[in-house]
Parts: C-alpha cells; structure tokens; sequence
C-alpha cells in the first residue's frame, strides 16, 4: 500500500509522486498489498514546530514484507564504515528526509560531498549547501518522531528535479528509479549486515509502525473556520499592504484590545511582504499553542518558512529564539529542547550586558546569522502581546536585530508576565515608528462584545472594545458545575456547530489548573480524558509534547489551559471552571503583593483587577458562542457575571442539565 499525502500541483508534491513510482516499479503489485505487509507513506509539503528545521520537503516512511530487495549500483558502506559491494540487499523499513530542488544544470555546482545552489535573498544572489540543509532536515525529523517516543533512523536524499544526472552520493536526479532512490540512502548512512545479507532498516517494526501513524502523515483538511481565517490573512487589506511595504524599514506598533484584529493584521503583512515583496518574517510569541496555531494556518495556505529562497514566514516561541542566540553566541550550552528556562531573564540581561561593554560586538551577530541563516536571518520580526515582554528580553531582541525590522502587537491591559514592557527604552519607539490603532472588535459578533463590556464594567476595569455591528448574534451560556457532566450542553454544541458547517477542530476549551493532571506521558486534561473516552478526537494542549506540533484534523477537540489562550479563537469557546481559574489568579498575585504599601492601592483591589484582565483574555477568544461553567454560584466571579446577564437578558442563557 502506497499513500501520497500533499498539495497537489507542487514541486515537492511531484517528487513525492516520483518516489512512490519508483517504488511501485522496483516492486510490482506494491501498491496493492495490504498495509500490514507493506505500507508506504510519503508527505510532501512536510511542516514541523519546536525544531531547528520547520519545513521538510518530503518525508517519506515505509515498511516492507519479508522480501523485498534492490541490487545497488554503487558501492557502499557497511555499518562499520568499510566499502562492500553487495550482490542485493534486503529493505525493512525507510524513514527518509528529501530535499528537492529544481535549479537547472548551469545553477548547480558540486564541491566536495556537497551540492551548492544559487538563492536570491534581497536583490543579491547567494550559494547555499543544500547538503547542508538536508542534513539539518534529517535530523529534525530524527528529533521529532523522537519526542513522539520513536527512535529511528533517518535517511537523506536530493531530489534535482533539473537535472538529468549526478554522481554525487546523496543525491538522486529527476530520472531516478527505486534502486537509484534506495542505493542513494545507503550510500550515505550504510547498509548492516543482518544473516547472511545486508540490510537497509530504519528501526524495528514497532517503532516504524508508531511513525507511520504520526501526525505529519494526516491530510491537514481546513474547516470552515480555517478557510475563514485563511481568507482574512490573504485579503489585501490597505493596512496590511501598509505595513508590509514599512517591515524591514521602520518600527510599527499596533495597539488594541483582544479580538480587535492585531495578531491577524500582522499575518496579513507578513502575507503581503511574502508575496509581493519576497520578505521572510519571523512571528515570535511565548505561547506554545498560538505558535501551533498559526502553523496550521500557515501549513494549509503552503507558505514556507523560507530558510534559504523567495521569503516566507517563520514561527517560533520567543525564548526558543533566545536559547539559539544564546548557543550562538556563546552565552549558554543548552539546546533548546532541554533548557532550564528559570535563569531565562538573568540570562538575557547578561547577554544585553555583554553588549554594552564590547564583550559581544554586532561581528558576532553577524556570524552567528551566516552560520544558521534558517534560524536568524529575516527581513523583519513581527512581535506579539509586545505589551508582556520581559524588559531585558525586548532590549536583546533589539540589540540582534535593530529597532528598524521590529513590528509590535500590544494588547492593552492584556499582562500576564509581568510588568508593562518599555519598547522605549529598548529603541523602538522613539517617534519614527508607524502606529496604528486597532478599537473595533472583528472576531467576536456583536452580543459577544456586548457581552465583554457589560462583563468588564461590572468588574470595574477600564476596558471596552468597540462591538462588530455587521456580524449580528453570538450568545453566552452560564452553567453551574463541570462542562464534562454537562453532555446535554455538549451534544447541543456539536450539533448546531456541525449544522453550521463547523468542524471539532473550530471547539476551544479551557480549563483551570484543577482540570490538569500529570503521569507517565505527560499532562492531560480531566476534559480531554471525557472526550476521548466518548470517541471524540483530541489536541490536548495541557501536554507539552502534543502543544509542539499543530493539529492536523478538523476532527480533533482542542483542550489548553488558560494561561494558554491568548491569540487563539474558537466558534465555540468553553470557559471551565472559570471561576476557579479567576480565584487562582487572584490568590497567585495576593501573595506576591500582599505587604502593605503606603500610598498603593489595596492589595486585595489589586489582586482582582489581575485576575479580571486575565479573565477579559479568555472572554474574548469567542467567535459565536461562548460558555462560562463556574463551580461555586456564590464566588465573585459568579456574582459579576449575574449582574452582567442582568444587564443583557437577551444574550445570557442559564443551562440546566
């Protein structure tokens, strides 16, 4: 069995289309064996989160019945290093890492084990180790199905779809067939000897089976929502085509309240600078679950990161950059995957220190860049919740990349890790910046932003959004008790969401940290556990294994934490226990600041005033529905709330189980 996974009309997709070809032809009757036998999956247009390397061209995985073999045409090494000339070797499995490329001939030049290609990148050309990158690539996907608990084998391959003929190892051209493709991996990593016969294998069969249904092999399908997201990053909005034409030249400063449109004004430059302009961005964000969220749009539309050619959009989470820098420079030997993330702040301000005193000159960043262009070299960085950065932080990424390439998105009253962020002081604004304020609410319809005023007022914050008139409805639901008891609430939900055309995938859940639990393999959601228990398909974002990588399906449930969803939206939006989560809020910032202070405020006004603008970030994330479950009708939060529905009678419903 043979299965092709991709966008259809593409360079890479084509290759993959070749690569299955040739497998077939090696091996007749292949793509009609059962897959417990034989079972090939080849991905194309492959995009992973959390590694030095996003997107992989194509990767394919395999695993093969006793039988199968190929007589190579080269010769080859065995797994000691010594050169052997096997008469036919025996293939078990292949888990595979392809670069193609598509420069002609008189664009390529082989140096060494090396193929070396040509990329324009800002109006200069510049040669570039595609050896190199494939390289990087095998060994993201050695890191990713390792933290997925497969340790496996991976394999690498050129695919020079302009080429007619190489004779370089690693390297196939466009009229490769299956022992071409199959002799050019083992050329490079080997072959052992297992018996009497040598053997190409990637791992053992349980481990293969458990590559074969990772994630990266599922056709990510968009649903309703996404397309309507899709479209609006796509859209040539007058202000996205602004600042796009600005990134790279001049600081930019978007300013509003959440649901206000900055994350997706953002997208939409960045869109813009990618496609009209050729620019490569880099979206930096502190949360785990808005970085896979925006790869999935990302992946669906089949903008790449643009490592090394023609631009494209990078996403990654603030500190994993500085972990990189750090390496890079010098100033730690932790990889990012294992940082220790309690020294992160000192460890900035020390970098920023370095600088300062001529310790780290900006020759450094300049070789670090060159060094790891995929990494650290882009056009312009586009910052979100800029208003949350640590002090110390905001004054690196400025001292790495200069005021001019830096685009900020500040959500007003949305801090969640400390104080205010002084860009200022950090050299951004200063006065030439472009600032654009964002007041009308565009995500959520208009009894939703009502309903977030009402809820704001009564909580006595200085916080309004203007509400989107032209998208008339939503509705809130208030339901005492836990959402996973609430079955009624809960198939009502899916079916008038599926009615409409939605998908699982558009259900954003919430949940307090009592609905967190923690085992072998990880955290997991109370919620979630409910919901797969039922059959329901299930992100959970609670774990940190699973909030790597995006979600695939629209079939899936996503579950995250609160302190999680910022950025995120949902059509359905389920706040669990959300009275619990405003009382943990409440007391956490209680005992930072519980000291009597001559003058201040009171410590228990202050406190509350926290926990409701982190509860204003999570009532905003609703696009039509929003439920509110609370656990004690008599807490504040409760109480707030009721005054609220007082107000708005037509938009509140109590549910009754």
């Amino acid at each position: 069995m043979i299965e092709v996974i991709g966008i259809p009309g593409t360079s890479e997709h084509d290759a993959a289309l070749k690569i299955a070809d040739a497998l077939a032809k090696l091996w007749p009757g292949l793509r009609d064996t059962p897959k417990e036998e034989d079972h090939v999956r080849i991905a194309a247009n492959v995009k992973i989160s959390g590694y030095r390397v996003s997107d992989v061209d194509v990767v394919v995985a395999a695993k093969f019945r006793p039988g199968r073999r190929f007589v190579p045409r080269r010769v080859l090494n065995d797994s000691d290093g010594k050169k052997i000339r096997a008469g036919r070797v025996a293939v078990r499995s292949i888990v595979a890492a392809i670069e193609v490329k598509d420069h002609p001939a008189s664009s390529v030049r082989l140096v060494g084990d090396s193929v070396i290609v040509p990329y324009k990148e800002r109006g200069k050309v510049d040669w570039k180790d595609a050896t190199d990158q494939n390289v990087a690539q095998a060994h993201a996907m050695k890191s990713y199905f390792s933290g997925r608990g497969s340790v496996v084998w991976v394999y690498r391959c050129l695919v020079m779809q302009g080429l007619n003929e190489i004779s370089l190892a690693g390297a196939v051209p466009s009229t490769f067939n299956g022992t071409a493709f199959l002799g050019t991996l083992a050329a490079v990593n080997g072959v052992y000897q297992g018996g009497k016969e040598y053997v190409l294998s990637s791992g053992p069969e349980a481990a293969l089976e458990a590559v074969l249904n990772a994630p990266i092999f599922d056709p990510v399908v968009p649903s309703a929502l996404d397309r309507k997201r899709m479209d609006r990053i796509a859209a040539r909005r007058q202000k996205a085509e602004q600042v796009a034409e600005l990134l790279g030249k001049k600081p930019v400063h978007l300013r509003g309240h959440g649901g206000t449109g900055k994350t997706v004004l953002l997208l939409q430059s960045a869109w813009q600078a990618y496609q009209s302009l050729g620019k490569r961005s880099l979206v930096l964000t502190y949360n785990r679950a808005l970085a896979a969220d925006i790869q999935r749009s990302l992946a669906l539309m089949g903008i790449p990161s643009g490592g090394h050619e023609g631009g494209g959009i990078e996403v990654t989470t603030v500190m994993s950059l500085m972990y990189t820098w750090f390496n890079r420079l010098g100033a730690a030997t932790t990889s990012n995957d294992g940082a220790n993330y309690a020294d992160y702040e000192a460890r900035c301000a020390e970098v920023v220190e370095f600088f300062r005193s001529g310790t780290l000159t900006s020759s450094d960043v300049e070789a670090a860049t060159a060094d790891d262009p995929a990494r650290l070299e882009f056009d312009a960085i586009l910052v979100d919740e800029a208003q949350d950065w640590p002090q110390a932080e905001a004054e690196l990424l400025v001292t790495l990349y200069g005021p001019d390439r830096i685009a900020l998105a500040d959500g007003t009253l949305q801090l969640v890790r400390g104080r205010q962020t002084n860009w200022r002081s950090a050299g951004v604004l200063k006065g030439q910046q472009e600032t654009i304020p964002l007041k009308r609410c565009l995500r959520m319809k208009a009894n939703l932003g009502r309903a977030a005023n009402a809820i704001a007022e009564e909580a006595g914050l200085n916080w309004s959004v203007d509400t989107n008139d032209e998208a008339a409805g939503g509705r809130v639901i208030l339901s005492l008790g836990d959402y996973a008891d609430a079955r009624d609430l809960r198939h009502e939900l899916e079916n008038n969401a599926l009615e409409s055309g939605n998908d699982k995938i558009d259900f954003l859940h919430c949940v307090p940290p009592s609905g967190v639990k923690a085992g072998k393999t990880g955290r997991w959601s109370s919620l979630g556990r409910v919901l797969r228990d039922e059959g329901h398909g299930l992100w959970d974002g609670v774990n940190e294994r699973t909030r790597r990588d995006f979600p695939r399906s629209k079939d899936l449930y996503r579950v995250v934490q609160y302190e999680s969803c910022r950025g995120l939206e949902g059509w359905v939006v389920v706040l669990d226990g959300f009275d619990e989560f405003w009382q943990a809020k409440y007391d956490e910032e209680l005992s930072r600041n519980s000291g009597p202070d001559e003058g201040a405020r009171d410590p228990g006004d202050v406190a509350s005033a926290v926990a409701w603008r982190w509860c204003m970030i999570a009532l905003t994330r609703p696009i039509d529905t929003l439920v509110i479950t609370v656990r004690d009708a008599d807490s504040e939060l409760a109480r707030v709330l009721r005054r609220a529905a007082d107000r708005l009678g037509d938009v509140f419903e109590n549910w009754q189980e």
